[in-house]
């Protein structure tokens, strides 16, 4: 026998692994077993009154005790039991029968056990279920193909169909089995491509469908999510990026729970080590600077290509060398062409600003020729800067300088020419020469350069034109007189405002007019002066009065009549208060020191003043004293003539207040009221 062929026992392991599934519809092929097993099987059938086949037939006078009640055909059946004959003719059936079983089997063996050369068409439907339980105990994909498409190539007629469908859908399903598992291992493709093997005409494809969809659902919500999370990290959202991570855990699939969540959380942490790493070089950028900007950029170059903050740092890298790129054009403006280079060149080629880099050196190199300021520097740079054609970097920067330079060019030319012009130094050259500079249109970029030359040109016309006069106003101030300076000022005079010698002439012009005030008015406030010396007071303001306002002795001569009217006032009110004192009165007196307190502070006589009113003060306290032995209420009112301030108050005061008390003594206590009376009114008549 080949090593096909399958013994009786193979078979029953074969049944044992499809133990939960419903092989009723399936020809069992019973086990040898020995001769005393089979005899006591059948010694049980025959008690019982079964038989394999169906019922014990019994001869016809046995069978028409069947009619008999119970207890009668029991006790037939005892006596029958008993005869050797009765179990001999059993025997004899039961031989012939079971080697006819068994020669049956021997041969339906022979045909199932040869299922790889069976010829399907004609094959019977027990041997279709056989061969179908023989592949699909393999439990392979393939294998339980193999089953599903033996049973069920059977007609959908066929008696056996619902038990074929049944067997199909546990064969479905253990396919889905084998597919989930390569599902759960991370291998969808597989995992469909075993499912979509089951045929579509079966029963429990409706169920092979939806688990394909629930497989497809769950990887695409898998992949959403971990491209979510690659976003966040793209986005330096670490927080968001994790908390998308933990969401692959719940999916309810093995290889997205396990592998692909710890890819992420390893990714997390790569990437998040790499963006301290880029924020570092941010940081050292904000700070400003062309070493930190180039320190910034090293930082961000660490961040590999395979980095999801990759793109970010090349982002940072490409502001970085954009602010370097600027530093760059600040020193080529300012004409430190050579170190705007070296800039430049700092930029790496990470920034993709290679282009630019190379179109800004060739610039800065024309610049460098625009510098020299001559026409043929302009010239070269020109040419140079043509070089950049359209579509470079710095095309339009390049058109912008080669306009302005162009420019320049010409308006060197032209500042050339007026320098040529003005050269012979006479007016009509220096005019001529202007008038070429006034060609130079004010937007252009030589235009300041030119006005600055005009003004100076001008300048020189205006001290050619205007030099004679002041000289000559020079020569006559010299002279020293009032006449020749007055002539002096009206020279000088002739230079007009604005003119290049215009504030130096008017700066002489003011001396020369104080000064000549001075000589005029000097003569008057020397005169008055001395007259004040002499004590004619009156005399000395009436001539210091004639030197008028905005002269230049004004406010000397001002000062000088303010302290000799105080002393003229200080004296005339002295004058008077004294007069008035003659009489010798405590009133005449009084207005005395009244006029007397009237001599400003200013005049020289003011402490001649304070003498007097002390002595007056010390005369009316002392006639208040002399009062006070006749008239006190009247010596009170001398006394209160006396004014504050003087030596003579305090002691004034004090005598008031002694006065005023003798006038007006405090009034004695009132004696306490005497108690009432005791004594009997006879007693107080007595009295």
């Amino acid at each position: 026998m080949s090593q096909e062929r399958k013994t009786p026992g193979h078979w029953s392991a074969s049944e044992s692994l499809e133990s939960t599934k419903d092989t009723s519809s399936l020809v069992r092929v019973p086990a040898r077993k020995n001769r005393a097993e089979r005899l006591k099987e059948l010694r049980e059938l025959v008690t019982s009154g079964k038989m394999p086949g169906g019922h014990l037939e019994l001869p016809p006078n046995l069978s028409e005790e069947n009619s008999q009640p119970p207890e009668e055909h029991n006790q037939l059946w005892r006596r029958w039991s008993k005869k050797w004959q009765f179990w001999l003719a059993v025997s004899l059936m039961l031989s012939v029968g079971m080697g006819f079983v068994a020669i049956a089997s021997l041969l339906n063996l022979t045909t199932q056990s040869n299922c790889s050369k069976m010829f399907w068409p004609t094959a019977s439907a027990n041997d279709r279920f056989f061969c179908a339980q023989q592949a699909a105990s393999k439990r392979t994909a393939d294998d339980l193909l193999l089953a599903i498409e033996l049973v069920n190539a059977l007609p959908q007629d066929h008696p056996l169909r619902p038990r074929i469908n049944t067997q199909i859908d546990r064969w479905s399903e253990d396919l889905l089995r084998l597919g989930n598992v390569s599902f759960q291992e991370g291998k969808l493709e597989e995992a469909i491509a075993i499912a979509n093997k089951v045929p579509r005409n079966v029963p429990a494809y409706p169920t092979v469908e939806k688990q394909i969809e629930k497989w497809q659902s769950i990887w695409s919500d898998a992949e959403k999510i971990y491209r979510t999370a690659e976003d966040h990290l793209r986005q330096e959202e670490w927080t968001q990026a994790f908390r998308q991570a933990t969401l692959l855990l719940d999916l309810g699939n093995t290889f997205w729970e396990s592998a692909k969540y710890e890819e992420l959380t390893k990714l997390i942490q790569t990437t998040r080590a790499e963006g301290n790493k880029l924020v570092k070089a941010r940081n050292k950028a904000a700070e400003g600077g062309l070493d930190n900007l180039v320190m910034g950029i090293k930082l961000a170059e660490g961040i590999g290509q395979n980095s999801y903050l990759y793109q970010a740092s090349n982002k940072a890298i490409a502001e970085f060398s954009k602010k370097i790129m600027e530093i760059a054009q600040k020193r080529l403006l300012s004409g430190d062409w050579q170190q705007a280079i070296a800039i430049a060149n700092k930029i790496p080629d990470t920034a993709n600003l290679k282009e630019q880099v190379e179109d800004f050196n060739q610039l800065a190199n024309a610049t460098s020729q625009a510098l020299t300021g001559s026409v043929e520097g302009f010239s070269n740079a020109i040419e140079m800067a043509q070089n950049l054609k359209s579509g470079r970097p710095l095309y339009r920067q390049a058109q912008d300088l080669v306009g302005r330079w162009q420019q320049e060019m010409a308006d060197v030319k032209a500042l050339e020419m007026a320098s040529r012009l003005a050269a012979p130094g006479g007016v009509k050259d220096l005019r001529a020469a202007i008038a070429q500079l006034q060609t130079v249109p004010e937007s252009n970029p030589r235009s300041q350069e030119a006005l600055r030359q005009i003004s100076s040109l001008s300048r020189q016309i205006e001290l050619l034109e205007d030099s004679p006069f002041l000289q000559r106003a020079n020569d006559l101030a010299s002279t020293g007189d009032p006449n020749s300076l007055e002539a002096a000022v009206a020279q000088a005079s002739r230079i007009g405002r604005g003119r290049a010698l215009y504030g130096e002439a008017q700066t002489k012009i003011q001396a020369w007019i104080e000064r000549r005030q001075r000589l005029v008015d000097q003569p008057f406030l020397d005169r008055a002066q001395q007259l004040a010396a002499g004590g004619n007071l009156a005399g000395a303001i009436e001539i210091a009065r004639r030197i008028r306002s905005g002269r230049v002795l004004y406010e000397e001569a001002q000062s000088n009549i303010r302290t000799w009217e105080a002393q003229f006032e200080g004296e005339q009110g002295l004058q008077s208060a004294r007069r008035a004192a003659r009489a010798g009165t405590a009133d005449a007196l009084q207005t005395a020191i009244v006029l007397a307190l009237q001599v400003p502070e200013s005049s020289s006589l003011r402490w001649q003043a304070t003498e007097a009113i002390d002595e007056w003060s010390q005369r009316i306290l002392a006639l208040g004293v002399e009062q006070s032995s006749s008239d006190l209420a009247g010596a009170i009112a001398t006394l209160k003539k006396i004014p504050s301030g003087t030596r003579a108050f305090e002691q004034a005061r004090s005598q008031i207040e002694l006065w005023e008390e003798s006038l007006n003594p405090p009034e004695a206590e009132s004696p306490p009221p005497e108690p009432p009376e005791t004594e009997p009114p006879i007693r107080s008549q007595s009295r």
